[in-house]
């Protein structure tokens, strides 16, 4: 399995086989994802976690935000992600992407009792996103672990 660095290396700065390069790789994780999705998706998040920790990136962030349905029967987001970089900043809220997905989720779940106060809404967020007593990245944990049940 070395050699797929070494490969890698090789060919650091020439375009053409880097953009060759990445083609095989994702058809291969392709092939893998069709016939052991277990293996694909538990690479893809070492991958992930790899290059982001263990917190969202925008891609995937948007995306799962996108697949939210929402109890008023809408689906997506409410605020987007300026908007909820704006609240984040207000209460010194490090991971930006992981509250744009923690305060959508609240307000996709919770908007029939908690209504359209922007405030409580970051409180929960954060909150949820600094629970003692679970582990770093909760959100985009518990995200990807049901992405595994699919």
């Amino acid at each position: 399995m070395h050699r797929i660095i070494e490969y890698a290396e090789q060919i650091v700065g020439d375009e053409a086989k880097e953009k060759e390069f990445k083609h095989i790789v994702c058809e291969a994780m392709e092939k893998i994802r069709k016939s052991s999705p277990e293996e694909f998706y538990s690479t893809m998040y070492k991958l992930h976690c790899l290059v982001y920790g263990p917190h969202f990136d925008e891609h995937l962030a948007k995306k799962a935000v996108a697949e939210m349905r929402n109890v008023d029967g809408t689906s997506g987001e409410h605020w987007t992600i300026q908007q909820t970089n704006s609240l984040a900043m207000q209460h010194n809220i490090k991971e930006k992407y992981d509250f744009y997905y923690v305060i959508n989720m609240l307000h996709s779940d919770f908007s029939e009792i908690i209504g359209n106060d922007n405030s409580t809404y970051a409180k929960l967020a954060k909150a949820y996103m600094c629970d003692p007593d679970a582990p770093e990245g909760k959100a985009f944990r518990l995200w990807f672990s049901q992405r595994l049940d699919e």
